[in-house]
C-alpha cells in the first residue's frame, strides 16, 4: 500500500482533545452496524473537515482501524491546509470512481497509527455523476469490511446535493454547525435534507462555542456533542444490562 504524511496536524488543546474523545465515545455507543460515518454541515468554514479529521485521528490512536474518505470533489482543500504530501504518485477517490485506477490505488497509509486515507486531490465540475453511481456504493461497503469504521468528510449538505447522496449509502450521518455563524433555520432546513437518506442523525457538533465562565478565563474552540442516535442506543445497553 502506497503512503503519505501529513505535516500540518497539530496537537489540539486539552478542552478540544476532550471534546473530540468524548464524540468519538458517544459513537461507540451506536450499532455495530454504523461504520461508514457521514461528517457535513450547512455550509461552508463551519469546521467539518476539522471535526472528520479529528475524530478520525481520535479513533485511530484507539487502535482502530479507521479510513478517512475526502468526498469533498468540488473544494477540497484538505492537502493544502493539512500539508499533505506523498512519495508514491498521487491519486484521490475522482480517480478512482471514474476509472482511472483501481481503489486500492488510491488508498494510503498515513504517519497516523491505524489512520488509512483516500483523499481528493482534483477538483471534478459535476460530482454528481461519479457519487450516485452503484460503483460508489460497493467501494464504500468494500472499505467497510476491511475497516472499523470509515469517516467520509463531505461538501456542505445545505449548499450541494452532494452530501445527500452520499449520505444514502453510508450509515449515519453527524452534522457540525458553527456557534453563532449558521442561522438555525438553516441547520433545520439540513437536518430535514438529510432525512431522505433514511439513515439514522448520529449527532450534531456545535463548533467553535465561546467558554468564558471562570473569572477571566476565556476560551474559544470546539464545542461539544449532542447525541440523539448514540445516547439512545447508549440507555438500550444499559437497560439490556439491568434486565
Amino acid at each position: 500500500m502506497k503512503s503519505l504524511t501529513i505535516n500540518n496536524f497539530a496537537e489540539l488543546p486539552f478542552d478540544v482533545a476532550e471534546a473530540v474523545n468524548q464524540l468519538r465515545v458517544n459513537l461507540s455507543f451506536t450499532d455495530a452496524n454504523i461504520k461508514k460515518i457521514v461528517v457535513t454541515s450547512s455550509v461552508p468554514n463551519e469546521g467539518k473537515s476539522f471535526v472528520a479529521l479529528n475524530l478520525w485521528r481520535a479513533m485511530a490512536l484507539t487502535g482502530k482501524k479507521v479510513l478517512f474518505v475526502d468526498c469533498d470533489l468540488r473544494a477540497s482543500e484538505i492537502i493544502d491546509i493539512y500539508d499533505i504530501h506523498s512519495s508514491d504518485a498521487f491519486y484521490g477517490i475522482a480517480h478512482a470512481l471514474s476509472g482511472q485506477c483501481p481503489v486500492q490505488e488510491v488508498m494510503y497509509k498515513t504517519n497516523i497509527p491505524n489512520g488509512y486515507m483516500i483523499p481528493s486531490v482534483n477538483a471534478v465540475s459535476n460530482p454528481s455523476t461519479l457519487l450516485e453511481t452503484k460503483y460508489f456504493k460497493e467501494v464504500l461497503d468494500q472499505v467497510a469490511e476491511v475497516f472499523d469504521y470509515v469517516i467520509i468528510d463531505t461538501p456542505p449538505a445545505g449548499t450541494v446535493a452532494d452530501a445527500l447522496a452520499i449520505g444514502k449509502v453510508a450509515d449515519g450521518n453527524i452534522v457540525v454547525v458553527r456557534s453563532g455563524y449558521t442561522k438555525k433555520a438553516l441547520v433545520k432546513d439540513t437536518l430535514d435534507s438529510l432525512k431522505i437518506t433514511n439513515k439514522p442523525l448520529l449527532g450534531i457538533v456545535l463548533n467553535r462555542i465561546d467558554v468564558s465562565r471562570n473569572g477571566s478565563y476565556y476560551y474559544k474552540g470546539y464545542g461539544s456533542y449532542y447525541g440523539n442516535y448514540a445516547q439512545n442506543q447508549k440507555k438500550k445497553k444499559t437497560k439490556k444490562k439491568a434486565k
